[in-house]
């Protein structure tokens, strides 16, 4: 089982060491992009200078500077190729099927990362894009 709050320290730092290392290489980002798929074990940043999230149509993909850093995140793909992957969030046991597809395992990783998300927007004051690999998951922050 993958216990996904042992995560939360690793992933806010770092999304809070990618910004500020793109601010130091660069200047402040008018938006950043937290792209992830949890089923194949990843996350990048992404960075805008000029453009918000709107402009490149809420796709982290069309960003000014795309997979900007990466993290790897092997335990999370091991854990979704077993017969059975189980995820403990919060309090929260979910054991994902894999006939239910992608998305139903999306769902809860992303409200996951929503509220990291939150927490680094209220610390650096710019627009956040979440968004899922291949997923209806997505939202400005």
């Amino acid at each position: 089982m993958l216990i996904l709050d042992n995560y939360s320290k690793q992933i806010e730092d770092f999304i809070t060491t990618s910004i500020m290392k793109f601010t130091a290489e660069n200047s402040l980002p008018v938006s950043t992009g937290i792209y992830c798929c949890p089923w194949a074990g990843w996350m990048t940043t992404n960075f805008n200078l000029v453009k918000t999230a709107g402009e490149v149509n809420y796709n982290c993909p069309d960003f000014e500077f795309v997979e900007f850093d990466f993290l790897d995140l092997e335990p999370w793909k091991e854990e979704y190729e077993t017969d059975s992957p189980a995820y403990k969030i919060s309090e929260t046991v979910i054991i994902h099927r894999h006939e239910l597809g992608d998305e139903k395992i999306n769902e809860p990783f992303f409200s996951f990362l929503e509220q990291i998300a939150a927490k680094i927007k209220q610390s650096h004051q710019q627009e956040i894009l979440l968004q899922m690999l291949d997923s209806a998951c997505f939202k400005v922050i």
